[in-house]
């Protein structure tokens, strides 16, 4: 891939060889396909791109309706995003002087799928390439001036937009003000169209639903095109009923592989995930307890961590009103966990209770006696004084902050590693309690571990906020080579 402008194209002011007989825009497409686009990745990469016939209904609702917007609810695996990358790219190539084609997402990361699957059909076409200069997040066709690109997901980088076709991708979670600063920009155009795309959203305020909602309401308005592939409906079927997959799965045994939906099946992942991403349906109830009922229980040995084993120290803690705890675990790529200790208010009305801080730091030296410690991990919030002391001393102090990105991605991990047999656990009855009053919150940001209620005399869930904390880095320290020294103390 070119990093930059180096130099006048080769064909950089010869017009695209393409001149198709039919008038009709979708027809065109496909001899667009046939003779320049190759299929960018997965089964049948680099093959010519055919789409199927029931991706043409698709093509004909964005190419033929006369539509500005189109809703397109399918879910994961679908090939949403190379077809629609490949309806870009035409429009890109044959739309003429400034063909602007824009993609926008929840963030730069996500948008940027469609448009790298653009960019590699270019790359795999000498005729493409040979008109266009390819950057990192971005297509020019200097004889045309038309750009291909990824825009931030904000409302202030977005103002000013001018486009032929632009893709708003994940509808279903995307910023309400963010989708609207991309669909008024239409007015600037005598054409333009407005792809909106994705599988239901966690919530009953979204985008996708909106359009859904609108659609149904005003079947007449032919400014709006709808396309589902669902089994919305059909919440009551099982989530292995055949007739929804078949229903919401156009592309299931082309494409899509059977066998890659049967491995998703619950308990390996949430019911409620299943059922938007692969059934496009509407679940609403986001919120459900963290593990399947048992499969913790399983997963216990009866036994405490071995003395001098090489572990990792988890600290969540608090100042007044919550609990704090200590979670060890062993430095693994299938870890084994016990609780070290916790710290609890006496009397839920005892409002002069404050975590004895102290206290908890000799633990902590304890901890470094007992076992060779490799790390110290905490999210530095209210406990930074605690965290310096402890550095002060030579203690590998690890931050651990509670960013979506970064606790998304620890609790996947950790839910993964449960499911599937890959920790062990003591059968500590306290920590199996904590774990058992945690609930999985979903929204734009990610997934988080959650308490059922906010109420002080909720259930508490501090040392499963440890685990998760705990299980990223053990495992992350048991698959990097380069490790900091363990520090373990004479008794």
């Amino acid at each position: 891939m070119r990093s930059g402008n180096k130099g006048k194209l080769e064909n950089g002011d010869v017009p695209l060889p393409f001149r198709p007989t039919s008038t009709v825009e979708s027809e065109r497409f496909v001899k667009f396909c046939e003779k320049f686009l190759r299929v960018p990745k997965g089964t049948g990469a680099k093959s010519v791109f055919r789409p199927r016939d029931w991706q043409m209904d698709i093509v004909r609702d964005v190419l033929d309706s006369g539509a500005r917007t189109v809703g397109i609810m399918q879910p994961r695996g679908s090939g949403k995003t190379t077809l629609n990358a490949a309806i870009a790219l035409y429009a890109f190539f044959t739309w003429g002087e400034a063909a602007n084609v824009v993609c926008v997402a929840v963030d730069e990361r996500q948008a940027a799928l469609l448009f790298n699957a653009a960019r590699r059909m270019v790359e795999l076409s000498e005729e493409l390439s040979s008109r266009c200069y390819v950057y990192a997040d971005k297509l020019v066709v200097p004889l045309t001036d038309s750009t291909f690109q990824v825009l931030p997901a904000s409302p202030a980088a977005l103002e000013g937009l001018e486009y032929v076709f632009a893709v708003v991708d994940e509808a279903g979670v995307v910023r309400r003000d963010v989708f609207e600063v991309v669909q008024l920009a239409q007015g600037k155009r005598e054409r333009s169209v407005l792809v909106a795309m994705g599988t239901p959203g966690p919530s009953d305020d979204q985008v996708l639903l909106d359009l859904r909602n609108y659609h149904a309401e005003h079947p007449d308005d032919m400014s709006l095109r709808w396309r589902e592939y669902s089994a919305a409906g059909f919440e009551d079927h099982p989530v292995d009923c055949r007739h929804c997959w078949t229903l919401s799965n156009p592309a299931m045994g082309d494409f899509l592989h059977e066998d890659a939906i049967v491995a998703l099946l619950p308990p390996k992942t949430r019911e409620a995930t299943f059922r938007r991403a692969r059934l496009c349906q509407f679940v609403t109830d986001t919120e459900g307890a963290f593990l399947p009922a048992e499969v913790w229980n399983g997963l216990s040995t009866g036994m405490p961590v071995p003395n001098r084993a090489e572990v990792v120290i988890a600290l969540d803690g608090s100042f007044s009103d919550d609990t704090t705890a200590l979670l060890v675990g062993t430095v693994s790529p299938e870890p084994h966990f016990d609780v070290v200790q916790v710290w609890e208010r006496p009397d839920r009305k005892d409002t002069e209770y404050r975590v004895p801080v102290a206290e908890v730091e000799d633990a902590i030296r304890q901890c470094c006696r007992r076992w060779q410690v490799v790390e110290i991990i905490a999210d530095p919030f209210r406990w930074t004084r605690t965290l310096q002391v402890l550095e002060s001393e030579k203690l590998p102090v690890v931050e651990f902050p509670h960013s979506p990105a970064r606790l998304t991605a620890a609790t996947g991990d950790l839910y993964s590693a449960v499911i599937n047999g890959r920790l062990s656990h003591s059968g500590d009855p306290k920590l199996a309690a904590h774990v058992g009053a945690a609930v999985i919150v979903e929204d734009t940001r990610g997934i988080r571990l959650s308490k059922k209620s906010r109420s002080r005399t909720a259930p508490k869930i501090d040392l499963a906020a440890c685990l998760v904390m705990a299980h990223s880095r053990a495992t992350w320290r048991a698959t990097h080579k380069k490790r900091k020294k363990a520090v373990s103390f004479a008794a």
